[in-house]
């Protein structure tokens, strides 16, 4: 019964805070960006509240990522050394069927129209059995994959577009595309993930945890800094927003779990850290941690965290590695 209490919580909040609102600007005694700042913090917590089942129950009970295991997977990718970007991780289709996916990037590390498929991690590790999905049949076709930030979610592929700020939903079963528009959203290297120098083509990216499907991007509006939008899989719509003080390039890459969006900066070749959170259910930001990941190359194309086995899963110079999360 917590989550009602919560919500009950955060409505009421939400209320009080209109009702000063109201107040102070019959007085005309207070700044309207940071109340408005502060009420759209306060409607996400409600809004987020409305979207979690009453019967939920996961990793995210605990909710903040405490500690990054060494890699449980180090593997090159079965394609070739010089496929140095893309993407890779695990999923559970509809029907609850398991695969391991990856997601090479080819002509100069930008695009891509295959993702092949293992059904057992025994076949994926030994790179036997595959089955390769061609998404389209050129690299520049309208619903191409564009930059490393794919991922795999219930039987479907979400990606950028082909040189436009759209993701693209491809349905492994269908084969049918569908897209979404996002306004505003810097493409085309120009809010990529930099830190000393930049990853290409690593402006938009996607993420699946517990809680749905996200995108994180940048936009001028917001100043560069990292945007972070949730999207309906139903209707394939963004149904929330949260605009973070996160400049997009100052960090390597990021990824989000339990709604806890988290960013990694550049120690040395072999050393990531978690430098920094955002929590969607509080809109609190803490550029205090310091948990450390090991990797084996400089650029990390693509970081994610899949909810099923609570494993982050990074693309890392060409080779695939998997770790475990700890709460």
């Amino acid at each position: 019964m917590m989550f009602p209490l919560v919500l009950l919580f955060a409505a009421a909040a939400l209320q009080k805070f209109q009702n000063d609102v109201e107040k102070m600007y019959n007085k005309n005694v207070f700044n309207l960006e940071t109340m408005r700042e502060k009420l759209r913090t306060l409607n996400n917590r409600v809004q987020t509240c409305r979207t979690i089942s009453q019967n939920f129950r996961s990793s995210c009970s605990r909710r903040m990522m405490t500690n990054i295991s060494a890699p449980v997977v180090t593997k090159l990718n079965p394609f070739s050394t010089s496929y140095i970007s893309g993407a890779w991780g695990h999923d559970r289709g509809p029907d609850d069927e398991e695969t391991y996916w990856i997601q090479p990037l080819a002509n100069g590390n930008r695009l891509g129209n295959i993702v092949r498929f293992y059904h057992s991690f025994e076949d994926f590790m030994a790179a036997r059995n595959h089955k390769d999905e061609t998404l389209v049949n050129s690299y520049t076709d309208a619903n191409a994959i564009q930059g490393p930030g794919t991922v795999v979610h219930k039987g479907i592929v979400y990606y950028q577009c082909y040189n436009l700020p759209e993701l693209c939903a491809f349905d492994l079963k269908t084969r049918k595309v569908r897209r979404l528009a996002l306004p505003g959203a810097g493409f085309n290297n120009k809010f990529p993930y930099c830190y000393y120098s930049c990853l290409d083509w690593t402006d938009i990216n996607l993420a699946a945890d517990d809680k749905g499907l996200w995108v994180t991007y940048a936009t001028e509006a917001n100043h560069g800094n990292t945007v972070v939008s949730l999207v309906d899989i139903e209707s394939f719509n963004v149904t929330h927003t949260w605009k973070t003080r996160l400049f997009k390039r100052s960090v390597t890459n990021t990824f989000l779990v339990c709604g806890v969006l988290y960013a990694t900066r550049y120690i040395n070749t072999y050393k990531e850290e978690v430098f920094y959170a955002f929590d969607t259910l509080t809109g609190m930001e803490d550029n205090t941690l310091s948990i450390p990941m090991e990797k084996v190359a400089a650029g990390v194309a693509h970081l994610h965290y899949n909810p099923t086995d609570m494993r982050l899963y990074m693309y890392n110079g060409g080779y695939m590695l998997a770790y475990q999360a700890y709460f």
